[in-house]
């Protein structure tokens, strides 16, 4: 927490000793570092009264002068006064404490003597900047970050993980998605070598289809390149991936189905970073290679040729899933079992605490109408295990207790995938 004090003389200050005439004490749910506190005062009046005069303050990034937070308004400590400095401080959100108090008589004057006060018809440039002490982040705690997560009203629809670097981070987003049952998608280090890649994934043990590990071992121009020659970077892919996935959401159908049987990979979605090129220490054609690759479930980041010319694509759409041939092995079915589930429990939660009949019925109907409906979008299709229908369900009051608890059993096939084909050729000379 920082103290900003004003003085009798007019000096700001943050902390020191000495009684002061206004005292502020804030803290941000931010933590900063190499940050400066801007304060101005101004006064449409050219003899105001401390209720005349207004306040700002900015919180800058001392080295690039960007601004982090911004707050303006009257010198009143009352947060019912909406135009107060505290009320407004409250409402960005910003500030996990923001406590203001002044002797109301001799503040007006020491504000006047300040070097940050702008008289009225000025200019409004004066200003006192003040360094504010750097907050160290407290060590990272990954039950405090499931806690988080799981508190939250709306919960996530995803997870990303930019780098698996930190292994206590990457367990508590595991739980995490489990907990929601939701993907999680994380990109592994695009400077490592395949076999490394192939280890890091044996590590992780993820072996559940929530999880997709992505590979781009890509260079590409920075963004703000100038040189048409300069040095290259890894270029990360997982940013425009999650983009690209919630356009895809987007595009939704007149029931409100996103179209997630559609897999964001491949031709319809190449990587638009600038300049892009395949590491030159790495042969992405080799067999062997994309075996080990394949193996280890990576999905990798890579040069394809197709009609329109060379795109970088994401190549493969596996999950963690120790399967091989459950569906749950593929990004696009992995997520509509996951999606219809969740659905289905927010269904199941819609008509808690209603007689069992009407339960029952109503519940039973609004499932129905919703399976159809994903039907209808493409994200169910029809199985011989359910008898050449996409999907059944009872929902039955529970054997052990039946007045209380109902049991819901649902089955359904999701749409797949083609990564895969096989060609059997024959030439007929006769």
């Amino acid at each position: 927490m920082s103290t900003l004090k004003l003085m009798s003389n007019g000096d700001l200050t943050i902390g020191g000793l000495g009684s002061a005439l206004l005292s502020l004490d804030f803290s941000t749910f931010s933590y900063l570092q190499n940050t400066e506190l801007e304060v101005s005062f101004f006064s449409k009046k050219s003899i105001p009264l401390i209720s005349d005069i207004i306040m700002r303050l900015r919180i800058i990034d001392a080295t690039t002068g960007d601004e982090v937070i911004r707050i303006q308004g009257i010198v009143d400590s009352n947060p019912d006064n909406l135009a107060s400095i505290v009320a407004v401080a409250d409402a960005t959100e910003e500030f996990e404490q923001f406590e203001l108090s002044f002797v109301v008589e001799d503040t007006a004057d020491a504000i006047l003597l300040s070097d940050a006060f702008n008289a009225a018809n000025s200019l409004g440039r004066n200003k006192v900047s003040i360094p504010l002490d750097d907050e160290m982040v407290p060590p990272f705690d990954a039950d405090e970050l499931v806690k988080t997560l799981t508190k939250l009203v709306d919960p996530p629809s995803y997870l990303a993980l930019p780098v698996a670097d930190n292994l206590p981070l990457y367990v508590a987003c595991l739980q995490a998605a489990e907990k929601f049952n939701i993907p999680l998608d994380v990109e592994l280090d695009p400077t490592i070598t395949a076999e490394q890649v192939a280890q890091l994934s044996e590590s992780l043990d993820a072996q559940t289809h929530r999880v997709q590990l992505i590979w781009s071992p890509i260079l590409c121009r920075p963004r703000d390149a100038v040189s048409l020659r300069g040095r290259k970077i890894p270029a990360t892919y997982i940013g425009q991936y999650i983009g690209d996935k919630l356009l895809r959401n987007a595009q939704t159908n007149a029931e409100g189905y996103a179209p997630i049987q559609k897999a964001v990979a491949w031709k319809d979605y190449p990587f638009k970073k600038k300049a892009l090129e395949l590491r030159p220490d790495l042969d992405l054609g080799d067999e062997q290679t994309l075996e080990i690759l394949a193996k280890a479930k990576v999905n990798v980041v890579r040069p394809i040729k197709f009609k329109q010319g060379v795109r970088f694509v994401l190549s493969d759409l596996l999950t963690q899933k120790q399967s091989e041939n459950s569906a749950l092995r593929l990004v696009p079915a992995a997520e509509i079992a996951m999606r219809t589930s969740n659905d289905c429990v927010a269904i199941l939660k819609e008509n808690m605490l209603r007689p069992t009949d009407d339960f029952l019925k109503d519940t039973s109907e609004a499932i129905e109408e919703y399976l159809d409906g994903a039907v209808t979008a493409g994200w169910l299709k029809p199985a011989d295990d359910l008898g050449g229908k996409p999907y059944a369900f009872r929902l039955t009051p529970d054997k052990d207790k039946p007045f209380e608890r109902v049991r819901l059993y649902m089955a359904r096939r999701p749409e797949g995938a083609t990564r895969t084909a096989i060609f059997d050729e024959d030439v007929l000379v006769k």
